[in-house]
């Protein structure tokens, strides 16, 4: 009787050749998936075309709204200085009403009399 003893023998490389090397360690896949779909250069063309156009769009867009914000901006400027105008007028009334209220009740204002007859000269 003769025994005859099988080993399997596995065709993958051996995982510590390649770990020590840079290449696969420890729980990474070993199978590489390759896409069978392959774009030629007139269609890679198309597709860089594409994608600088929506960048331009992009950038544009960009752009048109930073335009609209200054319009606003200036518009918003240009009211309040409006407003510190008005403010300022506000601010002289103020006063000027004021001062003739405190000329009227000043004791100088009392003590004037009104004038009996005027006359004006020819």
């Amino acid at each position: 009787m003769t025994s005859s003893r099988r080993q399997y023998v596995s065709t993958r490389p051996s995982v510590r050749a390649y770990a020590g090397a840079g290449g696969w360690g420890r729980n990474q896949n070993l199978v590489e998936y390759r896409s069978g779909v392959k774009l030629g250069p007139v269609a890679n063309m198309v597709v860089i075309v594409l994608l600088i156009a929506l960048l331009g769009l992009l950038y544009l867009t960009q752009l048109s709204k930073t335009g609209s914000y200054s319009y606003e901006i200036n518009e918003i400027n240009q009211k309040k200085t409006e407003l510190a105008a008005e403010q300022d007028d506000l601010k002289v009334e103020n006063a000027r009403l004021q001062s003739l209220a405190t000329i009227k009740n000043s004791d100088t204002a009392k003590a004037m009399t009104n004038p009996v007859d005027t006359d004006s000269a020819e």
